[in-house]
């Protein structure tokens, strides 16, 4: 039990230290309100990324039948065994103007206006299903990319019919799907009566099938695989074949990686500020227990233990942890849910609930405490073993509590050194386990900062360099196979149109004995898609990074080129020479693996030498490259208007357009969540730094209380105090800046392997931001000054008497 005698004495210690306990609670706060904003962020979107994609009811599979799905097909997909529902759909790759003259990428999905929306749907926000005759629904996203509204009438036309003017009815929210602006494509959802307006033919030939175990969908790929190989064996066997089969990743969403890089991200940096702010707390009690060396001898001289008085100011230590972690709790759960609302845009969720599990808070609770508590032992343990002697001959200085360094001594000795340099080293390394914290606290949050630069940096480079190997200004992909040489004719006397090259494209698939081929194609046709591209041998329009092997030659007959994500979902573990058997023109064809790219910007492709290709597939090509005379974005609007003219009048069928800026574009609003979360994390890692390096100045300051009133009595002037305070400050921060950059070249590294690989299938190149450098070195010096030159007011405004009134 503590005696009334030391509790008056703690009291009247912490009182003493009010200004010091006030700061470490808000300091402390701030770091617990950084630390719970981002778990409850990740928490928040974690389930509001598996929510928003459930509430959709993905298909498992989707089933190709080109002969078209009726009502016997329904039936027997329906009375599978572990076949929760099934529905015929299809989909319709076109274009879109909404008015600008811009013809954007539409990709429709269609359904019979009957379908019961029990698999692959949505949630209509306006309007109703199904739209009127010849409209669609957008999917909400949609309306500010194309700049239109509800109710407008926009032109589409489809790869091969006329154009046709398409009323938006309505809007969905489709939470399995990306915003446009950042996939560059609209979706859209209508019924069989768009496909007549588009003079397409009005079949539906995508079966979409959701497999079930205990009644819940199934996220066993081996399952899916197994019922839908068995479901297409007995359409088969009743006259309806199934081509192909896609089965994406089971009940994860398109973006699933780039969402667990963030919550990754969230997680680490959450982590390194809960430790950064422990050690805030540990220099912070040192500081006042330096204040309270009187006090502490005068409760040992009356009897008090070495364990007492530890338990004491642990007592104290847990009511100012438990304080500021009360305190930081409503407002990180504010932060939590303000960062999840804002990347639930970036991402097109809709947040169903931004309610943050009591065992989450409880985490919180639990670190904000004991963390801070484990780290201040230290502190405390050493405060509390000082004996009535050190407490005696204690005079607002560390001597006799630790070893001086002898290199302020040495330093003073040399010639045009000065004593500026000198005594603040000596000041500096009077704690050195303090001097040493608080630069590792500077040292690890800089490096972080870096880190996250330097990934950012990495993200641009990589975006520069998928647009770098791509030596055109404009990508056409045909309605159909086409004739080279009447493609040909038809474009190069366009204005403008400097270079054309047609290339042979289709959807291929790796071939396994004995079932029907199998793709990881996401409902929105495009994530997870697999097509062979065949360019021509020699072509200077398209030169992807050789990662291993080589690029194409006219002397592999039998090589094939696979980039990044085509080894990654279909054949990972594969080598330069290993076989892989694909699909080409409905035939198996085995190859030999020539080389592996990267290449960024790309779903998964095979490329084949164009003879090659032409040997399999026939001469018709499926996509034109085009370089234009001039490469502003004007330029190349202008040109693709005069081209899609000319291939009209040559009755050739454009299913889609791409000028080489909306690759960029779409490729930077893919990293742009990253990109922002890292520098966002970055800058709370710097902020709870620099707090913890003004705990330590302002800690030094106190310990050497008397020390100035005896320069004071020497004749020192104020500004020759502060200016003494706030070079020791700036010489810390420029220490662990350097420590900074060494920590930042092995964790750049790391950290851009790890989130390139989780979120593109591919490492980030290793970049070093020379502006992050200088960013971070001019932030904590300017930091530095600045918390230096307030804690060195205090030292400056002490007058002799008070200075050598202080016990």
């Amino acid at each position: 039990m503590m005696s009334v005698l030391r509790l008056r004495a703690l009291v009247r210690g912490v009182w003493d230290s009010r200004v010091r306990v006030a700061m470490m609670i808000v300091s402390i706060g701030l770091s617990i309100v950084a630390v719970g904003g981002l778990l409850a962020a990740r928490t928040i979107l974690n389930r509001e990324v598996a929510l928003n994609y459930s509430a959709t009811r993905p298909p498992s599979a989707t089933l190709i039948l080109p002969g078209g799905i009726g009502p016997e097909v329904l039936a027997e997909a329906r009375r599978t065994p572990n076949i929760g529902s099934a529905a015929a759909r299809g989909s319709l790759v076109a274009q879109v103007d909404g008015g600008d003259g811009i013809w954007r990428q539409l990709v429709v999905f269609i359904a019979a206006a009957a379908d019961a929306r029990d698999v692959a749907t949505n949630e209509i926000e306006s309007g109703s299903w199904p739209p009127v005759s010849g409209g669609v629904l957008l999917e909400r996203t949609a309306l500010p990319f194309l700049g239109v509204d509800v109710g407008d009438v926009v032109t589409v036309r489809g790869p091969a019919g006329p154009a046709a003017p398409v009323t938006i009815a309505g809007t969905v929210h489709d939470g399995s799907l990306a915003p446009a602006s950042q996939e560059r494509t609209a979706y859209a959802y209508g019924t069989t009566s768009l496909l007549y307006a588009l003079g397409e033919p009005p079949t539906l030939t995508e079966l979409k099938v959701a497999v079930v175990a205990n009644g819940a969908p199934s996220g066993d790929p081996v399952q899916i695989s197994a019922v839908v190989q068995g479901l297409a064996e007995r359409l088969a066997a009743v006259g309806y074949p199934v081509t192909s089969i896609q089965i994406p990743p089971p009940l994860r969403h398109p973006h699933q990686g780039q969402m667990d890089t963030v919550g990754f991200l969230m997680v680490t940096f959450a982590a390194i500020a809960l430790v950064l702010s422990s050690i805030l707390v540990a220099t912070m009690l040192g500081g006042m227990l330096a204040n309270q060396v009187g006090q502490i001898g005068s409760m040992k001289t009356v009897g008090a233990t070495t364990p007492q008085v530890l338990v004491m100011y642990l007592s104290v230590t847990t009511t100012i942890a438990v304080t500021a972690t009360g305190l930081a709790i409503w407002p990180g759960l504010l932060l939590g849910r303000a960062l999840a609302g804002w990347a639930s845009e970036l991402l097109n969720l809709r947040l169903t609930s931004v309610d943050v599990p009591g065992a989450v808070i409880g985490l919180e609770v639990v670190a904000g405490v004991a963390m801070p508590l484990v780290i201040a032992l230290v502190p405390l343990v050493r405060g509390s073993r000082i004996t009535v002697r050190q407490a005696i001959a204690h005079h607002g200085s560390t001597a006799g509590l630790v070893r001086p360094s002898r290199l302020p001594s040495l330093l003073a000795r040399r010639p045009g050194v000065g004593m500026a340099l000198p005594m603040a080293l000596r000041n500096l390394t009077r704690r050195t386990g303090r001097l040493a914290l608080t630069v590792v606290m500077l040292g690890v949050a800089g490096a972080m900062f870096l880190v996250g630069v330097n990934a950012s940096t990495a993200w641009t480079a990589m975006v520069d360099a998928s647009v770098a190997i791509r030596h055109y200004d404009l990508e056409l992909r045909l309605g159909e196979p086409t004739s080279p040489d009447r493609l040909l004719r038809a474009i190069t006397d366009v204005p403008g149109v400097v270079t054309a090259e047609g290339w042979g494209a289709e959807p291929t698939a790796v071939v396994r004995p004995g079932v029907i081929d199998e793709s990881r194609i996401y409902p929105d046709d495009a994530h997870g898609s697999f097509t062979i591209v065949a360019p021509p041998v020699g072509s200077d329009l398209f030169r992807p990074t050789v990662t291993s092997g080589q690029w194409l030659d006219a002397d592999g007959a039998d090589g094939v080129v696979l980039n990044n994500l085509a080894v990654a979902a279909y054949a990972p573990g594969i080598a330069v020479g290993d076989p892989i058997t694909l699909r080409v023109s409905g035939g198996p064809h085995r190859f030999v693996v020539a080389g592996l790219v990267s290449d960024f910007g790309s779903q998964a492709i095979a490329y084949l030498a164009d003879a090659q290709y032409r040997k399999l597939a026939g001469d018709g090509v499926s996509q034109v490259r085009i370089v234009t005379a001039a490469h502003d974005p004007a330029t190349r609007q202008s040109v693709l208007r005069a081209v899609d003219s000319a291939l009209a009048a040559a009755g050739i069928g454009l299913r889609l357009a791409v000028p080489i800026e909306e690759l960029r574009t779409a490729l930077d609003q893919h990293v742009l969540v990253l990109a922002l979360a890292l520098l966002a994390l970055s800058a709370v890692l710097g902020v709870v730094a620099l707090l913890g390096l003004a705990s330590s100045i302002s800690t030094s300051i106190t310990e050497r209380t008397r020390e100035f009133g005896i320069v004071k009595t020497l004749g020192a002037r104020p500004a020759t105090i502060r200016a003494l305070v706030v070079f020791e400050g700036v010489l810390t921060a420029g220490i662990s800046a350097v420590l900074a950059g060494w920590l930042a070249l092995p964790a750049t590294r790391i950290f851009g392997d790890y989130i390139g690989n989780q979120a593109f299938r591919t490492p980030l190149p290793y970049r070093w931001s020379a502006t992050g450098l200088v960013a971070w070195l001019t932030a904590v010096l300017v930091g530095a000054t600045v918390v230096s030159a307030i804690a060195a007011t205090r030292a400056t405004r002490l007058t002799i008497t008070d200075a050598f009134r202080v016990s």
